[in-house]
């Protein structure tokens, strides 16, 4: 026998399933890219971290000044909201609070026995309000809503 039919009888029996093989193959490989090229990117559900904004320090500043006369009370509101009241006995007086809030407001009252009293509300050195009253126990207000 010679080795020509042998090779040819192998050949009639492999060819089919050998063709199947390389058809499947690519085919798989054409899916495998298909769905590569359309699959969707990565999606972030937090944003990535960034550098803080710089934020300096706001500086509010009461100052009250005049007679006190006899005597005299203040009241005024810190930036944190809350009331505060001071026996008054010699002006001028001042008080100064820092905060690291954007947006800070603040109130100063006060009521003197003497003929004149004015107040003043500063945020960063610069004058948000100020009031000046002269009369007999003269009392005034100073006020910033939004600094």
């Amino acid at each position: 026998m010679s080795q020509r039919p042998t090779a040819r009888a192998v050949l009639a029996r492999t060819w089919l399933p050998l063709v199947v093989v390389v058809a499947l193959t690519v085919g798989g490989l054409g899916m495998y890219k298909a769905h590569q090229a359309s699959a969707p990117g990565p999606v972030l559900a937090v944003n990535p971290p960034q550098a803080p904004e710089e934020f300096t320090p706001k500086r509010m500043t009461y100052e009250l000044s005049g007679d006190v006369g006899s005597g005299g009370i203040l009241s005024y509101i810190d930036v944190d909201g809350y009331p505060h009241t001071v026996d008054l006995t010699e002006l001028p007086w001042s008080h100064v609070e820092t905060t690291n809030l954007s947006v800070v407001s603040g109130s100063v009252s006060a009521q003197v026995h003497g003929g004149q009293v004015g107040c003043r509300i500063l945020v960063d050195d610069v004058v948000r309000d100020e009031q000046t009253t002269t009369r007999q126990d003269a009392d005034v207000t100073c006020r910033v809503k939004s600094a």
